[in-house]
Parts: C-alpha cells; sequence; structure tokens
C-alpha cells in the first residue's frame, strides 16, 4: 500500500515538460478527448462481435473476483511504472511519472486493451481514447461473463448496458449516486465530459463522452483513495481523489463524479 506521505511533489509545467520530449503522447494535460472523436460514436450498447482479423485477449480460466480485478488493474499499473496523478488540489501534480501509450513496449499493452473491444489499433494511435477500452480488457481478461459486462471502447455504452442489466436477475454490477455511496475496491468511479451534460444516472445513454477508473484503494480518514484508470495523462494511472470520511468521491473540477459501479462479485 502506498503511503499519502510517500508523495515526491513535483510541478505540473515540470510534467508537461517531461511530456513533450515523447512523441505523440505530448498533447497538453490533462488530455480530455473530444466528445466527436470516433472513439465516442453513438452505438447501441451490445456484446460485440468477435472480429476474426483481432487476436483474442487472454482470458483467465479461474471464475471472477473483485480482487482479481484489483489485482489485474495493480499489474498494469505497475507495467506501466506506477505513474500516480494527484487530483486532490488543483493544478493536478504528478508525484510519479510512468511509461507513455507510444513508448517502447507500451505500444503492444495498448494494442491488448484495444483487442478486448475488437479494435485493431496500438498504443501510437495516440488521438484514439483507449480509457474505456483498458476498463473492459479488465472486465474480459478476469473472466466476467459478457451478460454481466459488455466490453466497448467508450465508457457510457458499457455504463448504459449495465443499467439495462441490473433490472434483470442476478445482476453482478449496480449503478449507485456517488454521493451516497462508500467507495470499495473493486468499484468503478465514473464522470461526464466534454459536450455530456448527464447530471443523474436516469440520463446515462450509449454514445455519451466520459470517463471511469477503478478503485483499488479507500483510505477514508486520511481523505483520499487510489483509482487506477487507462489513457490518464497518456499512461495507466493511479489518480489519487477526495474522499470523505465515509469513503464517498468528492466531485472535482475535472472529475464531476456522476455514478459509482458497485462491484457485487464476491
Amino acid at each position: 500500500m502506498i503511503s499519502a506521505t510517500s508523495f515526491r511533489p513535483a510541478l505540473c509545467g515540470a510534467l508537461a515538460a517531461a511530456l513533450l520530449l515523447a512523441g505523440c503522447a505530448s498533447s497538453p494535460l490533462p488530455q480530455w478527448r473530444d466528445s466527436d472523436n470516433a472513439g465516442y460514436a453513438p452505438v447501441t450498447p451490445a456484446i460485440p462481435v468477435t472480429n476474426t482479423g483481432v487476436p483474442a485477449v487472454a482470458i483467465s480460466t479461474a471464475a471472477p473476483t473483485r480482487a482479481a480485478l484489483v489485482a489485474a488493474a495493480r499489474a498494469e499499473w505497475d507495467f506501466f511504472g506506477n505513474q500516480q496523478i494527484d487530483m486532490r488540489h488543483e493544478p493536478f501534480s504528478a508525484p510519479r511519472l510512468g511509461l507513455l501509450e507510444d513508448e517502447g513496449e507500451a505500444v503492444q499493452r495498448v494494442a491488448e486493451y484495444w483487442h478486448a473491444v475488437g479494435k485493431n489499433l496500438t498504443g501510437a494511435d495516440c488521438q484514439q481514447a483507449w480509457s474505456a477500452a483498458f476498463i473492459s480488457w479488465l472486465m474480459v481478461s478476469s473472466n466476467v461473463a459478457p451478460q454481466d459486462f459488455a466490453p466497448s471502447e467508450t465508457h457510457f455504452n458499457y455504463l448504459s448496458f449495465l443499467k439495462d442489466r441490473q433490472s434483470r436477475p442476478s445482476p453482478q454490477f449496480v449503478l449507485r449516486p456517488p454521493e451516497s455511496e462508500p467507495l470499495t475496491p473493486g468499484d468503478l468511479i465514473c464522470a461526464p465530459r466534454g459536450n455530456n451534460n448527464a447530471t443523474s444516472i436516469d440520463e446515462i445513454r450509449p454514445g455519451l463522452a466520459g470517463h471511469c477508473d477503478m478503485v483499488v484503494e479507500v483510505h477514508a480518514e486520511d481523505g483520499w483513495a487510489g483509482v487506477i484508470g487507462g489513457n490518464v495523462f497518456n499512461s495507466v494511472s493511479e489518480s489519487l481523489i477526495p474522499v470523505d470520511d465515509q469513503g464517498r468521491a468528492q466531485p472535482i473540477a475535472q472529475r464531476p463524479w456522476l455514478v459509482v459501479v458497485k462491484n457485487l462479485l464476491p
């Protein structure tokens, strides 16, 4: 577990300067993709048809668990060099930098995430937002059944699927408002972005722009939680977000939290 006192301070200016040396991953930070990006084209939430031209995702043979999902997220964070973004204050800072999407082995690693949603793309395709592909890869590779989670390249597509799925028997994920739901490792925490003006779970629909991270640690007594997401400052990053003394996420300018996806897996 990472101690809140172990963060070494870093200025956003230094972070931006470092990324200016990183080829196509050098966009100004924070890198929020425009809502008219092809990755956010409206589609009906559904289980994607397998594209035989895309390599299969390696799927665990074990039953899916919350612990397995958290472990998978942490393993990818380790692979990318444990980049951390401290979102508990403005401007954001980066206590630790990591591997970027278009650097070295990261190029093919991002391709594996894209494979989970049937796309032949890599980390070199820097203009394609891959954060939803990352979450989908976590679910697919951890053996979450397609009837419980529909992989998609757009977060609000799978959120729409989960919203519909929770009204049917035995949902494994349910959507709850962040202001009333304490975070637990294995949950997803999601926010709109771009021109997405949704303010309630009822307004979730396919095609809206947004972002989700997986909760991996909660320290309510210290006022923060750690969430891991893909394509966060061009890497798999752990974001440090503020929570109240009950562990409920507190909204910030770049993350106006809309929904907590509670993980009901064992």
